[in-house]
């Protein structure tokens, strides 16, 4: 019985340890956008991102310079002045971000699609309407 008490401990730590590593990117990653520092940003995509920005076409499978760059050119459109979290969800390997795009123009709902990998996290998709 013992046994399966340490094991049960020793496999809740492991995973514990797992959950703040990726609390701890995600932050990161909310303080890049917040900032919005997009040198910072480029380390978080996804080799293959899918980009819908409001009043844009989807793009699918962009590369991680391309998407960085389709999001940087609107936030300078629109005069974006900080991102505001609104909530984070974890599923497995898969990371839901959702919050606000603040700017002089009003606000814009942002979701972000991340994974969870050996690497760390990446943006697989991001909306913006």
């Amino acid at each position: 019985m013992q046994l399966i008490q340490k094991i049960v401990l020793v496999l809740s730590f492991t995973f514990s340890l797992s959950v703040v590593h990726a609390q701890n990117e995600t932050e990161t990653l909310v303080q890049t956008l917040q900032t919005a520092n997009f040198s910072n940003l480029l380390s978080f995509w996804s080799p293959l991102s899918e980009v819908n920005i409001l009043d844009q076409t989807s793009q699918k499978q962009l590369s991680p310079a391309q998407a960085n760059q389709q999001l940087q050119v609107f936030f300078n459109n629109k005069n974006i002045i900080g991102f505001e979290k609104n909530a984070e969800r974890k599923v497995g390997n898969t990371i839901y971000i959702t919050g606000k795009l603040l700017s002089a123009q009003g606000k814009f709902n942002v979701s972000l699609l991340l994974q969870d990998n050996k690497k760390g996290i990446s943006i697989v998709s991001i909306r913006v309407s």
